[in-house]
């Protein structure tokens, strides 16, 4: 690698410094320390919101609804959504300068996602450009993966909220089915049930946007010129792709979280079929961070079945349509079908272990209540 290159990477590098670091101060941390403070007290003000610059009216018709939820969405995700275009624009310039892109060891490059992941603190749908702009620029297929599916999840505060408001129990099954998808199951399936995508993930020369070497006797100004003119260019590249997919998504979350509102679950009696529409909702919509910690805290205290609660604690978050819709597009269909599937049926099993260790809870309770009596 010669210097010349190096001084774009150090200015791109520098790009990502300075948004991560204005990002994370100005908006993210303060406001997840905001949620984390109020635990499962925070106000939702509209099926996939914290927050409605429009309040949804008893008398306002389907359409109505839809439309204002999908407006609510947007403006709820709008700083996480800005801070993943510039992200991913600038690790798509940024992976596509290195030459050592990953490690051939799938584990490792798992581990290199989760290390990206976990301190960007965005959604699923927020971390869904990040990871097209990783991987159209050449980073790993279990690297690009691991970095969408832990920023919303192993985020320290996220993990601090889930110890905070929720039984043991249930914050460890989560964890235990979170670490195992991401740390074991992402490498697994990338080997096994998906070789030829990542096979090409680790050819360079199939890169979406090639690498664009830097001038012979290059100062420090036109390397800032030049990685500018390659950031703008990827900026428009991953908007172009990403933006219409995401006003999409939001408007046919709002579409099923009407049809389907989380709070009817309690006048369901749980069976596996009503516990695979829990999960397929779940994996469907399209929530901000922690949005899933805070409902799911509403739900189990106005009574909703607990194979209910948790399965919508795991599938609410991990993925959505949007970073399918990513997926189906940058990786495969195949990639964003069987990702889908692995989580809904996780998101069952560890419903049903919820499930079967609250009964067991309610049965020594009652056991002991008789002894005292």
């Amino acid at each position: 690698m010669t210097l010349r290159l190096n001084k774009r990477i150090l200015f791109v590098f520098l790009v990502i410094v300075v948004a991560a670091v204005t990002f994370w101060s100005g908006s993210r941390y303060p406001s997840l320390d905001q949620k984390a403070l109020m635990g499962g007290n925070a106000a939702l003000e509209d099926p996939l919101s914290f927050e409605a610059s429009i309040q949804i009216q008893p008398d306002d018709g389907p359409m109505q609804r839809i439309a204002y939820t999908t407006i609510n969405w947007v403006e709820t995700n709008l700083e996480g959504m800005a801070f993943g275009l510039v992200i991913g624009a600038s690790l798509l310039t940024l992976i596509g300068m290195i030459p050592a892109r990953g490690h051939s060891n799938g584990f490792v490059n798992t581990l290199i996602g989760v290390a990206v992941g976990t301190p960007l603190g965005v959604c699923v749908n927020c971390a869904a450009p990040v990871a097209k702009g990783m991987h159209d620029g050449g980073a790993r297929l279990e690297t690009t993966l691991a970095t969408m599916f832990s920023s919303p999840t192993l985020n320290v505060i996220i993990l601090t909220m889930l110890f905070s408001i929720f039984p043991l129990y249930l914050t460890v099954i989560k964890l235990v089915l979170t670490l195992t998808f991401i740390l074991v199951l992402v490498p697994l399936l990338s080997r096994w049930i998906f070789p030829t995508e990542r096979a090409q993930s680790y050819d360079d020369a199939v890169c979406a946007i090639p690498a664009t070497p830097a001038p012979a006797n290059e100062g420090w100004l036109a390397a800032a010129r030049g990685a500018s003119v390659l950031l703008v260019r990827n900026f428009g590249y991953v908007v172009l792709r990403t933006v219409p997919l995401m006003l999409l998504a939001g408007a046919l979350g709002a579409v099923v979280a009407h049809l389907v509102p989380l709070q009817s679950l309690i006048d369901f009696e749980p069976g596996i079929l009503s516990v695979a529409v829990v999960a397929l909702v779940g994996i469907f919509l399209p929530v901000p961070v922690a949005f899933d910690l805070v409902v799911v805290a509403v739900l189990i205290s106005a009574g909703v079945p607990m194979i209910y609660s948790m399965t919508l604690l795991f599938t609410l978050g991990i993925f959505s349509i949007y970073p399918f819709f990513i997926v189906w597009n940058t990786i495969s269909r195949r990639v964003a079908v069987v990702l889908t599937a692995v989580l809904v049926v996780m998101g069952i099993g560890g419903g049903i272990v919820a499930e079967e260790i609250h009964q067991a809870e309610l049965r020594d309770m009652l056991e002991f209540l008789e002894q005292e009596n």
